[in-house]
């Protein structure tokens, strides 16, 4: 594909709609298209809930469109639906030169905002959970503290910007990129889903008034604010046409697909005939179903007019825009415009035929409200691809990252799925026996942690990183396993095995047997070897047991883990990983990012400890 073309994908709780569109003259012209329904319900509230699912419908639209457009698809515009949605509105400046202002200047200060604002975030949280920025737009741009529209080629003292920027749980977008993945898709850009309708469906000559964008779909109902020329606020209910459809479900007594049907069905006002799930046929007529709807139509727009309220300062818009699949159900337009006072014209439904910025086709089959919202992902791509993410390979595989705030290598290695079990080295199992009564113990060998570098230089973690950046990861090595034979143990402790009898668990064994844990091995002194030196076991480097019986002694540490007192055994040169071994936590179990910390400070795997040291590991 050209530069101009965009390959969009609105990945939503009901349907999958593909487009692949051709920008000529700031004018959108849509190459090829497809649309495609979950075939079962993998999607709730605009969350993922069955990734393999859903990327074969993916699959499945990206197949289609290929075929029509006569070559493969490998990178794709997205968007987020609005689920747990969390905004923050900050203002930053920046001092600059009497030079003109360039646009990687004005890329440079909204980057600055959207740290600001992630870090606002993330200390109202105080580390409960992780929250990715999915998208942002700008208030208002200042130009020696006075507001400018553009800031592009004028001249200054300083510059500034007034930022709304949107969260979401690291959750939702990290189910969106293994959907991609799976498809062999790259991201090359990532917004949310009431920013890209905004963007198509109201034109910024048009954002000097108070407006409202609705975009009802299946699972959520996502708002955008507009007033004074900006977007000034977003917002999301976690209620749509699913609820609507589910009461179809339940007063008529069909399945989920059924129900949705006889939901479309209503438009045309016909009666409406199916089967309901004991195989019996029914009609119904529209003003029937709509009586077993409107409870819910009442639920969804005290919920919808209650958020637009709450964003809009406690007052009603000027008017509303109402898009998605959701919103063509009847009464729903009229029920909004009467609990905000407005008009019944005043809130429009509005589809593709009223977008002026694309190019209509004949028998466009995705016309409706439902089809606008990718184009809107459409046009954000374009006009943002190559500011919103960063490439990145990680072992010789590039990966594409929203570039919203200061990357970590943990950051970058959570959003591409990287197994972290490969990064902790587990120390083998130690060997725990009797030997004449008196408890031995043998220490397995020593992990060896992962090693990350970054452009070849040592890294860790907490390293930061940037576009181009190939990071290098070894996998940790696991320790082996404390192993040790009867004849082993025999020559270690100065007996001649030809010489003595020796039992295990009270049974005569060979020297070649392999002790096990528990075992109870007895050993009759009569071929004691006298004048000899006890041969070192050269299969275990590592201390062989406890101080007793001629066993070498072995030195430990004692440190506080969570406030509790943990003794290091048989680690002569302690490092942090090697606390794993010694408490009950559940690595392969995340509820989160892991935190590490040595006497308040953030601490690697690799870490050297010391007597009294204080340590802390939680999930944030």
């Amino acid at each position: 594909m050209n530069s101009n073309t965009i390959f969009a994908l609105d990945i939503g709780t009901r349907s999958i709609i593909g487009v692949v569109a051709e920008f000529v003259d700031e004018k959108i012209k849509i190459k090829a298209q497809h649309r495609l329904e979950h075939a079962s319900r993998a999607m709730y509230d605009g969350q993922i809930h069955n990734i393999p699912k859903v990327a074969e419908g993916v699959a499945k639209v990206k197949a289609a469109l290929e075929k029509k457009i006569g070559h493969s698809l490998h990178k794709v515009a997205i968007a987020a639906a609005g689920r747990s949605l969390k905004t923050r509105r900050c203002r930053v400046e920046q001092e600059v030169e009497d030079v003109e202002i360039d646009s990687d200047m004005i890329r440079s200060l909204e980057i600055t905002g959207l740290q600001k604002a992630h870090r606002e975030l993330n200390e109202e949280l105080d580390g409960r959970d992780r929250f990715y920025c999915v998208g942002h737009t700008v208030v208002s741009y200042y130009l020696n503290n006075y507001p400018i529209a553009n800031l592009e080629g004028q001249r200054g003292q300083s510059i500034g910007a007034e930022i709304l920027a949107t969260f979401l749980p690291d959750s939702v977008v990290n189910s969106l990129y293994s959907v991609l993945q799976r498809v062999d898709l790259e991201p090359i850009s990532l917004t949310l889903e009431p920013i890209a309708a905004i963007d198509i469906a109201i034109p910024e000559d048009v954002r000097t008034l108070n407006l409202a964008l609705v975009d009802i779909g299946a699972g959520t109902s996502d708002i955008a604010i507009t007033s004074d020329g900006s977007i000034t606020a977003y917002g999301m209910v976690p209620m749509a046409g699913d609820e609507i459809t589910e009461a179809i479900v339940e007063n008529c007594l069909v399945d989920f697909k059924t129900a949705e049907n006889i939901k479309r069905e209503l438009g045309k006002g016909k009666d409406i005939n199916y089967v309901d799930i004991l195989g019996m046929k029914n009609t119904i007529s529209c003003p029937d179903v709509i009586a077993v709807i409107e409870p819910v139509l009442d639920q969804l727009a005290d919920k919808i007019t209650a958020e637009i309220i709450r964003l809009n300062g406690n007052k009603a818009p000027k008017t509303v825009f109402c898009i998605g699949g959701g919103s063509q159900v009847p009464l729903l337009d009229e029920k909004i415009a009467r609990r905000l006072q407005l008009p019944k014209l005043r809130v429009a439904v509005r589809g593709r035929q009223m977008l002026n910025s694309v190019i209509k086709v004949k028998k466009d089959p995705i016309d409706g409200p439902d089809g606008v919202t990718v184009l809107g992902i459409a046009s954000v791509a374009f006009k943002n691809v190559g500011h919103d993410f960063i490439t990145i390979n990680v072992n010789g595989k590039n990966y594409r990252l929203f570039n919203s705030s200061q990357l970590t290598v943990a950051n970058a290695l959570a959003l591409i799925d990287y197994n972290p079990r490969e990064l902790i080295a587990r120390n083998g199992k130690n060997l725990t026996f009797t030997l004449n009564g008196e408890k031995k113990q043998i220490y397995g060998e020593l992990g060896t942690p992962a090693q990350i570098t970054v452009n070849g230089q040592p890294a860790n973690m907490q390293t930061v990183i940037k576009d181009k950046d190939c990071v290098e990861i070894i996998k940790a090595v696991h320790g082996a396993d404390a192993s040790l034979t009867l004849g082993e143990l025999l020559n270690s402790q100065g007996f001649d095995m030809e010489k003595c009898r020796v039992t295990v668990n009270g049974v005569t064994q060979k020297a070649g047997y392999l002790i096990q844990n528990g075992d109870a091995v007895t050993i009759n002194d009569t071929g004691k070897v006298t004048g000899e030196k006890p041969e070192e076991n050269k299969q275990n480097t590592a201390p062989k047991a406890e101080p007793h019986g001629g066993f070498p002694e072995k030195k430990w540490i004692s440190v506080f883990v969570n406030g509790e007192k943990v003794q290091l055994k048989g680690k002569d040169n302690p490092v942090f990983v090697d606390i794993f071994n010694f408490i009950d936590f559940d690595l392969n179990n995340s509820k989160g990012m892991i935190v590490l910390k040595v006497n308040g400070e953030k601490a690697e795997y690799t870490q050297p400890l010391l007597e009294g040291d204080r340590i802390e590991i939680y999930w944030e």
